[in-house]
């Protein structure tokens, strides 16, 4: 059961980096709460078991790093373009 929890994390961890990766916005953030509510789930069966194998350990400190740096990378582009359309507004607004 430990091991399918982690395999089902790991899943759709991957399927929302590829997604964020794609610029997909439509239910990436439903991905992220199943995955959360999942990852919940193994964690508590493995707070009993306390000992994380070094592959989970490892995955799941590169997942956390690699996700919050194609967060940020998400937003900043998102910040780009809200800035384009800010800048093709004003000079549609001086063309007129």
């Amino acid at each position: 059961m430990n091991n399918d929890l982690f395999t089902e994390v790991k899943n759709l961890s991957e399927e929302i980096r590829s997604l964020i990766r794609q610029g997909v916005r439509e239910g990436v953030e439903e991905r992220i709460q199943k995955r959360n509510e999942v990852m919940q789930a193994w964690f508590s069966q493995v707070s009993d078991l306390i000992s994380l194998t070094n592959e989970q350990q490892q995955f799941l400190e590169n997942l956390l790093q690699e996700e919050q740096a194609l967060l940020e990378q998400l937003q900043n582009e998102q910040n780009g373009i809200a800035g384009q359309q800010r800048g093709q507004q004003n000079v549609k607004k001086y063309l007129i």
